[in-house]
């Protein structure tokens, strides 16, 4: 299940700079901003748009450089990554939204809640870590990189593995082999990987996550080969108001794998609570 071509926009940011998103949902509703993960695109959320967007208003959106999204052709930090999400929301109108980040994703969100706390209501973190000096490191080595020209039968082997869980892959044996062999006739825009690399192994949050004053849901699979889950046992331990769920059974893209369950956890989370922003 894809979004529909005509649900799709784009927004001029920082002179021309162009960010491709999709906003769907009651347009009074409680915004949820969904960050992807690592060369990772806004169609990765289907089952949580599908989920959400009769409760919320849901905003997706590219990263710089994937996607439909323009390649700002420079280094730039996660918090560059967050503010082009700030600015997306300037576009729109929205004041705040709850924000949901998964693996660099996640990493964007606590540096939009951290640099931006009045633009953010409650934080799900899936998947995710303080950044690398204080990672729990995952249960395979990971060759992320060789995505980068990698052919199909290297993502099917190589790096299936790290972003799905076991028994997800074996359920649907034959969506991964077509995954792979897209991945390999798409490819993501190298350039645009480099960049996201780049931020992704300088980003430390650690010896700030103790003033995020936010509600967060400190999200995992179980299983997931890539972001052990005693990162998200340690972010929950570090933040002071933290909620800590481990999804059995779910891998790296859990979100995707066990959708119901995530979904229903973060309803749960949220539903029922006070702004964070009446704190901050």
């Amino acid at each position: 299940m894809l979004f529909r071509s005509e649900h799709m926009a784009e927004a001029t940011i920082r002179g021309n700079q162009t960010i491709a998103y999709h906003l769907s949902g009651p347009e009074d509703a409680p915004v949820l901003l969904l960050i992807t993960g690592l060369a990772g695109l806004k169609e990765g959320w289907f089952h949580q748009v599908a989920y959400f967007q009769k409760r919320c208003r849901i905003l997706t959106f590219d990263n710089r450089g994937l996607g439909g999204s323009s390649l700002v052709e420079s280094e730039a930090t996660l918090a560059d990554f967050a503010e082009d999400a700030v600015l997306l929301m300037d576009h729109l109108n929205i004041d705040a939204a709850h924000v949901w980040g998964v693996s660099m994703g996640g990493k964007i969100a606590q540096e939009l809640a951290l640099g931006w706390p009045e633009r953010v209501d409650h934080v799900v973190l899936e998947n995710t870590s303080a950044g690398e000096a204080h990672r729990v490191e995952g249960r395979q080595p990971s060759p992320l990189r060789a995505m980068q020209g990698a052919d199909s039968e290297t993502w099917l082997a190589q790096i299936v593995p790290l972003l799905f869980g076991k028994a997800y892959r074996e359920a649907n044996a034959k969506a991964m082999r077509a995954f792979a062999r897209s991945r390999e006739r798409r490819p993501p825009n190298p350039a645009a990987v480099d960049i996201q690399w780049n931020a992704y192994e300088r980003f430390d949050s650690w010896e700030r996550l103790p003033q995020l004053r936010h509600s967060v849901l400190c999200l995992a699979g179980a299983e997931d080969a890539l972001c052990h889950p005693g990162n998200a046992e340690r972010l929950a331990e570090r933040l002071p108001m933290a909620e800590l769920c481990i999804i059995d059974g779910g891998g790296h893209s859990v979100h995707i794998e066990l959708p119901l369950l995530v979904n229903e956890a973060v309803a749960a989370f949220q539903i029922g609570r006070a702004s964070c922003r009446e704190r901050v």
